[in-house]
């Protein structure tokens, strides 16, 4: 069944979709007449504000969701794993056959996560709201520069910097966090303490050849440095050129 803060959040992105669509499909058909060139920076300018909009409540909606519901949706590692058939069971189909491998993640959703868990994950996922609105901040501030005839203006390239720092260091942060998250809902899940069974053909643990086991893993990726980089050298481009604009300006 689907929650209320898990249609709230489809509302939100939806209606960011339509905007998105909306102006674009507005500003193609004025170039396309000819019309005002700045149209397509208008519009865009228009969707950066109305994603970093829905951006700023997905993150409170997100995270209200993931603290306050009883249950939480949530990606966790498991070590590799595929189920075990029991002996003299054939399956007919597929033209392919496994030769190796499994699964490594499973996305189940959990009643009883410990508030650890809980909440190291709700920050991850309000994390990659935040992002995506500094992304979309970003590009609104630099379109109205543009529109304004001040394109290199000083607060595009503060926003520049910003934006370098929450996408480099959130992006980092985030996926620490799901790791952790992650990790400590697989245990939580998966680790048993016993158990007993009747004998099953072909099967000597259950266990083992039908419930994942959990394991530890935390990734530290690197796009968001690399994202974070090309942001901060952006950020010092628009310094360059505002400085640049000023000393026209004063020539003038």
């Amino acid at each position: 069944m689907i929650s209320g803060w898990a249609l709230i959040v489809g509302g939100l992105l939806v209606a960011a979709l339509v905007a998105t669509i909306a102006a674009l499909a507005l500003a193609a058909r004025h170039s396309r007449r000819g019309d005002d060139p700045t149209t397509l920076v208008r519009a865009t300018q228009i969707v950066g504000y109305v994603w970093a909009g829905a951006s700023a409540i997905g993150a409170v909606v997100s995270l209200c969701a993931i603290l306050l519901t009883p249950q939480v949706t949530i990606t966790m590692p498991i070590q590799q794993f595929w189920p075990q058939l029991p002996a003299g069971v054939v399956i007919d189909g597929g033209t392919a056959t496994r030769a190796a491998g499994g699964f490594e993640s499973v996305t189940l959703t959990l009643d009883g996560l410990s508030v650890g868990a809980r909440v190291t994950w709700a920050i991850s996922e309000m994390l990659g709201w935040v992002i995506s609105g500094a992304l979309a901040a970003l590009v609104a501030v630099a379109c109205g520069s543009m529109r304004s005839g001040n394109a290199f203006a000083p607060v595009v390239a503060r926003t520049a910097s910003v934006a370098a720092v929450i996408v480099a260091g959130g992006g980092i942060v985030r996926e620490i966090l799901r790791g952790i998250s992650g990790s400590m809902a697989s245990a939580e899940t998966f680790e048993s303490t016993g158990g007993s069974w009747t004998d099953i053909p072909g099967i000597e643990s259950p266990f083992e050849a039908w419930i994942p086991q959990s394991t530890f893993l935390v990734e530290i990726p690197f796009w968001p440095i690399a994202a974070g980089l090309a942001l901060a050298a952006l950020a010092a481009i628009f310094r360059y050129g505002s400085r640049l604009q000023r000393d026209t300006e004063g020539l003038v």
